[in-house]
């Protein structure tokens, strides 16, 4: 996963054959599945999210009748699933909670995104870079 100031995150998730495990890393696979996620502030407490993903395999898929709302189902069970985390933590930081005082390994985009917008915040002239997960 790779965070682009200021509001794109990219993915790349590595897919292997049912039962088979190709390479120790995401660049060792053959097929990916690949998401992208702008998050766009549009009033205070509320953010748009434009949410894209692509495989870069079996081009077939496209010309198959009614494909694109079959996609936009499985978009939409994942991004409601994250959803409900992101208004429970909205919730707790309302509540006067710091949620990055204790991250864990999956909230590495988000300590690297708020190292980013406090460096933005504070008027820094060197910024921190985008850098892979």
């Amino acid at each position: 996963m790779e965070f682009r100031p200021p509001c794109m995150v990219l993915s790349t998730i590595g897919i292997s054959k049912p039962g088979k495990l190709e390479g120790q890393s995401t660049e060792q696979c053959a097929t990916h599945l690949h998401q992208l996620h702008v998050c766009l502030p549009s009033s205070r407490q509320k953010t748009r999210l434009l949410y894209r993903m692509s495989l870069d395999f079996a081009p077939l898929l496209k010309h198959i009748p009614f494909m694109q709302y079959l996609w936009r189902h499985f978009a939409e069970q994942v991004l409601n699933e994250d959803l409900r985390l992101v208004v429970g933590q909205q919730e707790r930081m309302l509540n006067g909670a710091n949620i990055w005082n204790l991250p864990v390994s999956y909230d590495k985009l988000g300590v690297r995104y708020r190292l980013w917008r406090n460096a933005v915040e504070r008027g820094a002239k060197r910024l921190p870079f985008s850098k892979h997960m």
